[in-house]
């Protein structure tokens, strides 16, 4: 009767220890108001204000108000960083987002190179590498 009971018990609880643990990569939200067109992978996102979350150890989510894609990590740098921040290439009037940087210590992600960035840097006719934009951003918990 003692075992049944802590069976019951335990069966109880579970479900709720699972739904009071948050998650790590839910609480790695933040959010960040880009003032131009840009490039994440083959998507085109317009100028808005954006949420970025980790969805799984090599997943980012990036919602807008009118657009949401979901992008596989080139991989996460070493590099630590304390601002929050989106790091874009830029070449003449065209972005690509291609840091994302968390803040409060956490590793920067790297987004893959998409072909259309490889297209510009090719076509570029002074042969020099695109600039770096960065965007600040705030956590979102």
């Amino acid at each position: 009767m003692q075992r049944n009971l802590m069976t019951g018990i335990l069966k109880t609880l579970a479900p709720l220890l699972l739904i009071s643990v948050p998650s790590t990569y839910a609480q790695t939200a933040i959010r960040a108001t880009v003032p131009f067109n840009f490039t994440v992978g083959k998507a085109e996102m317009p100028a808005g204000t954006y949420t970025i979350s980790q969805v799984s150890s090599s997943v980012i989510e990036i919602q807008g108000s009118k657009s949401v894609v979901s992008i596989v990590l080139s991989g996460s740098g070493s590099s630590n960083d304390s601002t929050a921040k989106l790091v874009f290439h830029r070449y003449g009037d065209w972005y690509s987002l291609s840091e994302v940087s968390r803040g409060n210590g956490a590793n920067v992600l790297r987004l893959p190179t998409p072909k259309l960035e490889e297209e510009q840097l090719l076509a570029s006719t002074s042969g020099a590498s695109g600039q770096k934009v960065v965007v600040a951003a705030r956590t979102q918990e």
